[in-house]
């Protein structure tokens, strides 16, 4: 039977948001709420009751599944979370978990490969065969088709672009490397660097935007200061930017993919800070490839959601013989 509607959870390290989803792409009904920070029972308990929260009348037949889209390293064949860099997540058996509490199928993915499902299925890479989706927030995800479907790895674990090492013996990342693309972009990250430049009297705006604290200076402050002017914020941010284009030359001339969408909270904010990325690659990739073109997600919030619950309805259509 082919249903009707799907739940999308999209699991943040700072956000949890979930929807009750249509097949053609409306959100009907969601939630969001902060992540819990008091461990892994309560994220799956936080899990459980944005669920609840968004199916209420709604007969379970109609329901294709919920997808859980989760910041961590998944193996999608086992449906296990194998790493998990930003939550207390890693080994825990966060899909039997919410099993035993809804009458629902639940499929987990990691929730940069759900952002680029749901913009794939429903928004900027619609009709794209060959993309790559970067989102930047509390960490850096990533999500990669080629062909047009999904690429996950041998083992569901593929395109941790946040993970790539981008400078040797780089500043240490939260997963335990060093100098990988999330050591420069997140927002951690980008909170260090203005609070290091409040500290050298550099970025009054900056500092200003943390109510004259440095201590309190956040990714979100040097945001709002760059876009107000302030040359030092902007100039952190385009850092970042051309960090994040040279990390993308090295995929440009291995993948050669046609487009690269940049989402998540910063991703979002900073127009030109994608603009900078874009230019490195332009500048940099090899020949016959310097067309790749980069846009900004246009989903926003919806995307994890959309994609998680896109997954969901594939996952019941496989089960039932029915085709997309």
């Amino acid at each position: 039977m082919r249903t009707s509607f799907a739940i999308g959870v999209d699991v943040g390290g700072t956000r949890i948001a979930a929807g009750l989803v249509e097949r053609k792409g409306r959100v009907v009904k969601d939630v969001r709420t902060l992540t819990p920070g008091n461990g892994p029972f309560a994220i799956v308990d936080a899990i459980i009751e944005a669920v609840e929260q968004v199916s209420p009348g709604v007969h379970a037949s109609e329901i294709a599944g919920i997808g859980i889209g989760l910041p961590a390293q998944i193996d999608f064949l086992k449906q296990s979370v194998e790493f998990c860099t930003n939550l207390p997540l890693a080994g825990v058996d966060v899909r039997s978990l919410v099993l035993s509490r809804v009458r629902h199928e639940v499929t987990l993915d990691n929730d940069g490969n759900l952002a680029a499902n749901g913009e794939f299925r429903f928004g900027t890479a619609k009709g794209a065969r060959d993309f790559l989706m970067l989102t930047i927030g509390t960490g850096v995800g990533g999500g990669l088709f080629l062909n047009g479907e999904p690429y996950r790895g041998s083992r569901g674990m593929g395109g941790e672009i946040g993970h790539m090492v981008v400078q040797m013996d780089g500043p240490p990342c939260p997963c335990g490397g060093h100098g990988h693309l999330e050591s420069y972009l997140s927002r951690p990250a980008i909170a260090a660097r203005g609070q290091e430049a409040a500290r050298a009297f550099k970025g009054h705006a900056i500092l200003d935007e943390a109510g004259g604290n440095a201590e309190d200076i956040t990714a979100e402050a040097v945001v709002r200061a760059a876009l107000k002017g302030d040359d030092v914020a902007r100039q952190i941010l385009l850092d970042a930017g051309e960090v994040l284009g040279r990390a993308l030359v090295g995929i440009v001339n291995l993948l050669n993919p046609r487009l690269v969408i940049v989402g998540g909270g910063i991703g979002e904010a900073c127009d030109f800070m994608v603009e900078r990325a874009a230019e490195v690659v332009n500048s940099e990739a090899l020949a016959g490839r310097r067309d790749v073109a980069f846009r900004q997600a246009a989903l926003g919030n919806d995307a994890g959601i959309l994609g998680a619950a896109a997954l969901a309805f594939d996952e019941h259509d496989s089960r039932e013989g029915l085709h997309r």
